[in-house]
């Protein structure tokens, strides 16, 4: 009969068939099999059998959607919603079942459920699931058909409903996450990215140094989880004080990592600017350590005297690298301070912790471990540094006029050097150590983010070598 329509035959998909729409075809049918033997259940007379039932329902959605999303990159890779929104999300949502999590929380809307949200929000979602369930509808109905016509192509129509579920879900899911959970602001990826960068510079500096060797970044040894923030923490405050930690913003302008030590640092600083080269060396040693007890305490077995011994310091020092840094300077020689003005560190340091925001309050004082502890006034900067900025041999080097003063004020509140470094070991490993309990799931993304940095890269000859092996 001439001029009639030309119809495709229906060419039923073999499993063995690698395509993807062949491969969607079978993911498609088990999902429909597995809705109807739900539906015609009675879930009062076989629970058991009604719970397996939705175990292979989790299971087959999932496994459709993981081919629905090869489907997409090999069809419209270039035309793709942008999923830069996951990066405000809690790492402990990136999981690979994300996507599932979402179609099961847009049913569940769309039912009248509202699972962990106030129902005023569950209310304003129910439009966005029903959008995002029809137009899954509509993709399985299309892509159903393509695969029995011509599984070989990807015609306009099948771009065209991919696009739009792509947009629908990537909408849904950043909606539904942030009606749930705190996500975080554009301003807070930027100072989270700025603490990267700070770990990655001291990283950088330790191997230069010799607290650490590659062999430990490239092994992921535990101890560095512990490590890279304490002498992060040196870093920000001494050398890049214009970094991330910079103190001369406000709390609120710093990352929510660090802000609820805010006053706590700006304490740490101070004494950190009287130490000499050999002081601050023999300091960093100590955070590398895994002793409970820090070699700095004066319980310690090492017997040092009043005065710090000579160190000498790895070469180059840089940027640490002071000329005369062998002999501490007159001007700060250790003075015993009489034990006036007793305060409970361990209180002080609690409020820190536990409240968020210690009290900005003059005349606090830093802990010496002992139970004794002495007062140490505020410091009003007279002159900003720059970053990176070198330690000069020449203690409370930009503190004031009078630096040479300034650090017998310091360190007169300690009966010994030891008793100084010994304070700052306990505040700069309980401050480094309360953020992997308080902000763990920051801490985690920051150091994975870190290590990617770090890690020595294979090169591409090593690897052919060992996939060849």
């Amino acid at each position: 009969m001439r001029g009639g329509p030309t119809i495709a035959p229906l060419l039923f998909p073999q499993r063995s068939d690698p395509r993807l729409l062949s491969q969607f075809f079978f993911a498609d049918e088990r999902v429909t099999r597995v809705v109807a033997e739900i539906n015609g259940l009675d879930a009062e007379l076989d629970p058991q059998q009604y719970l397996v039932l939705l175990n292979q329902l989790h299971l087959s959605q999932a496994h459709l959607l993981a081919v629905l999303e090869r489907i997409m990159e090999e069809c419209i890779p270039t035309q793709r919603h942008s999923r830069d929104y996951l990066v405000k999300f809690p790492e402990e949502l990136l999981v690979d079942n994300l996507g599932n999590h979402m179609l099961f929380a847009a049913e569940c809307l769309l039912a009248g459920t509202f699972l962990e949200m106030e129902e005023s929000d569950g209310a304003q979602l129910r439009p966005k699931a029903r959008n995002l369930l029809c137009s899954l509808e509509l993709v399985r109905t299309v892509l159903r058909e393509q695969s029995l016509s011509q599984p070989n192509s990807y015609p306009e129509a099948v771009r065209t409903v991919l696009i739009q579920f792509d947009r629908l879900f990537a909408e849904f899911e950043l909606s539904y996450v942030s009606s749930l959970v705190a996500v975080k602001s554009p301003d807070e990826i930027y100072r989270q990215q700025e603490i990267i960068v700070l770990f990655c510079e001291t990283v950088e500096r330790a191997l230069h140094l010799g607290y650490l060797n590659q062999e430990m970044i490239d092994g992921y040894e535990p101890l560095l989880m512990f490590t890279i923030p304490r002498l992060a923490i040196i870093s920000g405050l001494l050398i890049y004080p214009e970094g991330p930690l910079s103190l001369e913003r406000s709390p609120e302008e710093m990352s929510r990592v660090f802000s609820p030590f805010y006053n706590l640092l700006k304490k740490i600083r101070d004494l950190l600017r009287v130490l000499s080269a050999e002081e601050l060396f023999l300091l960093e040693r100590s955070l590398c350590t895994a002793e409970q007890e820090d070699p700095c305490s004066p319980d310690a077995t090492p017997a040092w005297g009043a005065a710090v011994p000579s160190v000498e310091p790895p070469a180059p020092f840089s940027p640490l690298e002071v000329p005369n840094a062998t002999q501490p300077p007159p001007t700060c020689t250790t003075r015993l301070g009489s034990p006036s003005a007793v305060d409970d560190l361990g209180t002080s340091w609690q409020q820190g912790c536990v409240a968020g925001r210690e009290q900005d309050q003059d005349g606090k004082s830093l802990s010496t471990g002992t139970g004794i502890s002495h007062t140490i006034p505020g410091v009003m900067l007279t002159s900003p540094l720059r970053s990176p900025q070198p330690l000069g041999s020449s203690p409370g080097m930009g503190v004031d006029a009078s630096p040479g003063s300034r650090c017998l004020e310091l360190r007169s509140r300690y009966s010994s050097t030891k008793d100084m470094l010994h304070t700052l070991f306990v505040c700069i490993s309980g401050v480094a150590d309360q953020l992997q309990t308080n902000f763990a799931s920051d801490m985690r993304s920051i150091l994975k983010t870190v290590f990617k940095i770090v890690c020595s890269q294979v090169e591409p000859s090593e690897e052919q070598s060992d996939s060849s092996e």
